[in-house]
């Protein structure tokens, strides 16, 4: 668990574990360098649970710290979760026998309910994925969050650990290096395991760094993946810009219009081949946004 300024929502996150069904398993809790009680408050909400630990390092970012929890752990299946998500009482348990189903398992993921700033507030649900292929991964990351991501330690060591430059997109470049690169399989459960938060001041709202990101990860997957990359490109710069129009109108952002254009200009086959359901729909209430108040707008697509 990768916690920065965290102290508002770590021990939501942190009870989330503890509340485990399956109730073998470690905590490391690596704090990126918090200026605020972060770690305070993680250590009274563990009770003095002897299966948290708590490591601190220099402020590196979420990837530094997650590549520091998992060389400190010992774990053969690894989850992750950022500390203002929160998991449902069955999440280990549940990727626990997905992964005693599927020798070749690489990285098992469910399904993400979307929630105001303060978890009260339901939103709608991520689409039900049962395995990923890199065009998929590329263009619009269907597991969503790190939260969502349980992974065999020793596909982990094989395809690497996360690059620890990028701020945005490196959980999308992992995969999809582990795609790229191994045997693993990606997949998915239809099971709604985790509670996300969404926040127009959070790194997945900051659409331009999201784009920059995005573009950057694709130059880094080209360089041990040409073919592929050359293949899927365009499919996934369709998929990834239908992602941005979505994005800006859950936050009441401009853009989406121009975002769902390009989307179009890249692949339209791509578009209604990958979730045609969510195009169509995600094309009216672009066009609707053009006439309707912003307000309104927003409260539909949520």
């Amino acid at each position: 668990m990768p916690c920065f300024r965290a102290a508002d929502t770590v021990a939501t996150a942190l009870a989330s574990v503890l509340r485990q069904s399956e109730a073998d398993f470690e905590v490391i809790l690596v704090d990126d360098g918090s200026p605020d009680d972060t770690v305070a408050i993680a250590l009274h909400a563990a009770g003095g649970d002897s299966r948290v630990r708590v490591l601190r390092q220099t402020n590196a970012g979420p990837a530094a710290a997650r590549n520091n929890g998992v060389a400190a752990g010992s774990g053969r299946l690894i989850a992750f979760l950022d500390a203002d998500d929160r998991w449902a009482t069955d999440l280990l348990a549940m990727h626990r026998d997905h992964f005693a189903a599927y020798d070749g398992l690489g990285i098992s993921f469910a399904r993400v309910r979307f929630y105001d700033p303060a978890l009260l507030q339901p939103g709608p649900v991520s689409a039900y994925a049962k395995q990923l292929g890199l065009l998929q991964m590329l263009g619009e990351n269907p597991i969503c969050t790190m939260s969502n991501v349980v992974v065999r330690r020793t596909a982990f060591r094989q395809a690497g650990g996360f690059n620890e430059t990028m701020t945005h997109a490196e959980d999308q470049e992992w995969v999809a290096r582990m795609l790229a690169t191994t045997r693993w399989k990606v997949l998915g459960t239809n099971a709604v395991l985790v509670d996300y938060r969404m926040s127009k001041n959070g790194l997945s709202a900051d659409l331009g760094n999201m784009q920059s990101g995005w573009q950057a990860m694709i130059e880094r997957v080209r360089g041990y993946a040409p073919s592929e990359v050359a293949k899927a490109e365009a499919g996934a710069a369709a998929l990834f810009q239908r992602y941005l129009a979505r994005r800006a109108l859950r936050t009441d952002q401009p853009g989406a219009l121009r975002h769902m254009l390009a989307a179009f200009r890249h692949s339209p086959m791509t578009l209604f081949a990958n979730a045609p359901k969510r195009t169509l729909l995600t094309t009216a209430m672009v066009l609707a946004s053009v006439v309707l108040p912003r307000w309104l707008v927003h409260a539909i697509s949520r």
